[in-house]
C-alpha cells in the first residue's frame, strides 16, 4: 500500500520517515518525495503510532485526496527545482498533467481553491528561492543561473527577482557580503558622511522602529536602508512573539509582515500578533507589509487597526516612508527627522 505524507520535500525529511518505519517494524520503499510504498498491510493501531510520530517530527499523514494531490503537485515541483541537477528545460503545465494523469486546468483551479495562490506563483517562488541559493553559492554567473532555471534571458530573471524579492539580484549580493561584516560595522560606510549624524544624534530623540519579518533577506535589507537615513533606532524580529516581549522597549512605530509564520511552525501570524499589540497598547502604529496585491487582504488588515498596509515590491521602502512621515505628522511626534524634511 502507498502512504502520503505531507511536507516530506527533503532527503533528511526521507531520512527521518525511515527511522519512524523501522521502528514500527515496516518493510518499505522510498518512491517519489511524499510517497512511501509498504510491503505490507499496516494496522489501524500502527497507522495512528505513525501519524503521531511524524506530527512530533513536522510531517503529517495524509488521508484527504484533495490534500494528497495538492501535495504531489508541489513535491512534483520541488523536485524538479531543487533536487535536479540537470537543465530545467519543461513545460510544468504538461508535466503536471503527465505525471498526474490529470488535466491541467482541473489541477490549476484544485490547487488555486486550497492554497489560496497560482501553480504559476508557486513555481516562481520556488525558482527565485532556487536563484538565492546559487547566488550564495557564486559557482554559476547570473546567465548561467538563468540558463539553468529555463528563464528566456537574465532580464527575465532580474525581473521577476525584484518583484518577488524587492531588490535585484546584484543588490541581493551585495546584501549577502553586508550580511558577514563584523557586527560593530554593520550600518558603517565611509562613503555616505551623513551616516556619521545617525551617531551623534542622542538615542531619546530618534524614532525607534520594530521590523518584524520571518524573511531574513527583506528584513536585513530593510533594517540596512532604514539604517543608511538618520533619525532611527532599528529593532529586529523574525516572530510576532518576539515582537511582544519587547513591546516594554517602547516602539515609536512597528512594520509587521502579514505571514510571520513560514519558517517556524505554530508561530503566530502578523494578524495575531497584531490583534495582541493593540490590546497591549493601542496607542502604537503599525504598519502591515505583504506580497499579497489584494484589496480585501488589506481591508480585512485595516478592521485589525493597522495604520496602512503596504505590498512587497520596489517601492516598498518610498511607500514606507510616506507613512512613516504622516504618522509623525498625525501624532505631533517631536522627532529630530531630518531626511523626511528634505525628501517630503
Amino acid at each position: 500500500m502507498k502512504l502520503y505524507i505531507k511536507y516530506m520535500v527533503s532527503n533528511r525529511c526521507k531520512l527521518a520517515v525511515k527511522e519512524e518505519l523501522k521502528k514500527l517494524g515496516l518493510h518499505f520503499s522510498m518512491a517519489d518525495l511524499g510517497e512511501v510504498d509498504i510491503m505490507e498491510n499496516i494496522s489501524a493501531e500502527q497507522r495512528e503510532q505513525l501519524k503521531i510520530a511524524l506530527i512530533n517530527i513536522g510531517l503529517e499523514l495524509m488521508d484527504d485526496n484533495r490534500t494528497i494531490l495538492i501535495e504531489k503537485i508541489k513535491n512534483i515541483i520541488i523536485e524538479t527545482i531543487h533536487h535536479t541537477d540537470e537543465h530545467i528545460k519543461i513545460n510544468f503545465s504538461d508535466y503536471l498533467s503527465r505525471k498526474l494523469n490529470h488535466n491541467y486546468a482541473f489541477l490549476a483551479n484544485l490547487f488555486s481553491e486550497v492554497q489560496g495562490t497560482t501553480i504559476e506563483q508557486f513555481i516562481i517562488a520556488h525558482k527565485v528561492e532556487k536563484v538565492k541559493e546559487l547566488l550564495t553559492y557564486g559557482e554559476l554567473t547570473l546567465t548561467e543561473i538563468s540558463y539553468k532555471l529555463n528563464y528566456s534571458s537574465v532580464t527575465h530573471l532580474s525581473s521577476q527577482f525584484r518583484k518577488v524579492v524587492g531588490i535585484s539580484p546584484s543588490q541581493f549580493l551585495k546584501l549577502k557580503n553586508i550580511r558577514r561584516k563584523p557586527i560593530e560595522e554593520i550600518g558603517k560606510s565611509p562613503n555616505k558622511p551623513f551616516l556619521q549624524i545617525l551617531n551623534e544624534t542622542k538615542n531619546e530623540n530618534k524614532i525607534k522602529l520594530f521590523l518584524v519579518d520571518d524573511d531574513p533577506v527583506f528584513l536585513r535589507l530593510l533594517e540596512f536602508q532604514f539604517l543608511e537615513r538618520a533619525g532611527f533606532v532599528i529593532e529586529t524580529f523574525a516572530t510576532g512573539e518576539l515582537c511582544i516581549e519587547n513591546l516594554s522597549h517602547n516602539p515609536d512605530i512597528i512594520i509587521l509582515d502579514y505571514h510571520l509564520n513560514s519558517i517556524v511552525k505554530n508561530a503566530m501570524t502578523g494578524l495575531e500578533t497584531l490583534d495582541k499589540i493593540k490590546s497591549l497598547d493601542s496607542g502604537i502604529p503599525v504598519v502591515m507589509l505583504s506580497s499579497q496585491d489584494k484589496i480585501d487582504v488589506a481591508v480585512n488588515c485595516l478592521h485589525h487597526k493597522v495604520f496602512d498596509y503596504v505590498v512587497k515590491n520596489e517601492t516598498t521602502f518610498m511607500r514606507l516612508q510616506k507613512i512613516i512621515a504622516a504618522i509623525l505628522s498625525y501624532n505631533k511626534m517631536e522627532k529630530q527627522l531630518n531626511w523626511f524634511e528634505d525628501r517630503m
